[in-house]
């Protein structure tokens, strides 16, 4: 089946072989390109995007038939939203060829017109990522070993280091938007909420991970290691960041006493990613991946690493 595009469409599902949709008429061509083979999660009227996964049937030999993801912003009416969307589309295009992140073609952000005088779509093609998220991981796993949070933290540093070296900063960081592949590599996903460092911007980020400077529109790269810190305890703990209690004087929360056989370096490097004044977390990445160096590697005494398979 080919899918339709148009978010107003009564029967987006057409045969492999129609060139127009059946029920709107919208070109199943998009961008003289590429073809939708399936959303990647259902279509909701209350959000402002649809994500879909196409087929490239590109002008290079090498891109015919390969599958890519399409994000679809549908209310470009709302300007917030449609500077959001650019500055993915730019952040990920500046970062092409680190191999930690979706990559996306210069040509890859494109706009098109619906059929009936409806209103443009904002579109962005970029990289399937194959593997799972993290929060897949946990649900089956419960907890990830120290041994493998150590790696995957100083992974997630390196992909840091080069996003911040841009002056920009990821804003959402959480298991579900890091992604492990087959062979342990993991890449950070979903830059819908990326901006420049330091900007004054409107509130956003994910309960139980967001700084708290962030939720007052004033994000830095500093407001990264939070959600880093709040991030690598819930896999570590398998509690969620928001499911801990808040100590009223200091306003850290209270995860100590889940941290069962974990080095103590490392509890209090997370705790320190962790602090509610910017001010009082790392300068840089360069600083943690220092203190990590004197990390025990070693798995927890609960369990074995847990395989990737």
């Amino acid at each position: 089946m080919i899918y339709c595009i148009h978010p107003q469409c009564e029967q987006r599902e057409n045969p492999p072989a129609a060139q127009n949709c059946q029920a709107c008429g919208t070109a199943l061509l998009i961008g003289d390109r590429y073809r939708i083979l399936k959303p990647v999660r259902s279509p909701n009227p209350a959000r402002p995007t649809d994500i879909f996964e196409v087929e490239d049937w590109g002008t290079g030999e090498n891109e015919w038939g390969t599958v890519k993801v399409l994000k679809v912003l549908k209310y470009t009416h709302n300007p917030d939203l449609v500077r959001l969307f650019k500055q993915e589309a730019r952040v990920l295009i500046w970062l092409a060829g680190n191999g930690r992140v979706p990559q996306v073609e210069p040509d890859g952000y494109f706009q098109i017109q619906l059929p009936n005088n409806f209103q443009k779509l904002s579109c962005l093609v970029m990289e399937k990522i194959s593997g799972e998220n993290l929060a897949e991981f946990l649900t089956k796993n419960q907890y990830v070993s120290q041994q493998l949070a150590v790696d995957w933290l100083e992974q997630m540093l390196h992909i840091l280091q080069e996003i911040h070296k841009y002056h920009v900063v990821h804003r959402d960081i959480k298991p579900s938007n890091l992604m492990v592949e087959a062979n342990g590599k993991l890449r950070l996903i979903d830059f819908g909420a990326a901006s420049e460092a330091e900007m004054d911007t409107a509130p956003i980020g994910s309960a139980g991970y967001v700084a708290p400077e962030q939720i007052l529109g004033k994000a830095g790269v500093r407001s990264d290691f939070f959600a880093l810190g709040r991030t690598f305890v819930h896999l570590l703990t398998g509690i969620q960041p928001i499911d801990f209690p808040v100590n009223e004087k200091t306003g850290k929360i209270n995860w100590r006493n889940q941290a069962i056989d974990i080095d103590p370096l490392l509890v209090n490097s997370l705790d320190e990613l962790m602090e509610p004044l910017p001010e009082n977390r790392p300068e840089n990445t360069q600083v943690i991946l220092e203190k990590l160096k004197n990390h025990d590697r070693s798995p927890l005494k609960k369990g074995d690493a847990i395989s990737l398979q």
